[in-house]
């Protein structure tokens, strides 16, 4: 996302460039696909993006951005929950990430009560 945001020139490019997500599942997985059409990773950074502290982002863009963090730690966070996050990046056109999931069983889902929760004692 934040590549289309830095390659857009102005809205109307940025209109051109969409970021499309689908989500799909079956039974046993999700799986969820994010593509950008931001130019993709160049083929001799592409392993790089895996490392941390790696950035390709400019210092002066964003508070949030270019900490080379973020692919990392959200394959850590998908392998954690028992999934993956694969990346397919077409130097030159865009990338697409696949984030994949197990699906939880009915026991493995924790009911968060709200404010008008009633509670049950003994």
């Amino acid at each position: 996302c934040r590549a289309t945001v830095e390659i857009a020139k102005s809205q109307t490019e940025l209109a051109e460039r969409p970021i499309d997500i689908i989500i799909c599942a079956d039974e046993r997985r999700v799986m969820i696909h994010i593509s950008d059409r931001a130019g993709g990773i160049p083929f001799d950074v592409g392993q790089h993006v895996w490392s941390y502290l790696y950035t390709t982002a400019d210092k002066d863009m964003s508070y949030l951005a270019g900490y080379g963090v973020g692919l990392p730690l959200s394959r850590l966070y998908a392998n954690y929950l028992g999934g993956s996050l694969n990346l397919v990046s077409l130097p030159g056109f865009g990338t697409h990430a696949y984030v994949y999931f197990p699906r939880l069983v009915t026991e493995q889902i924790e009911v968060v009560p709200d404010r008008n929760h009633k509670w049950k004692f003994g």
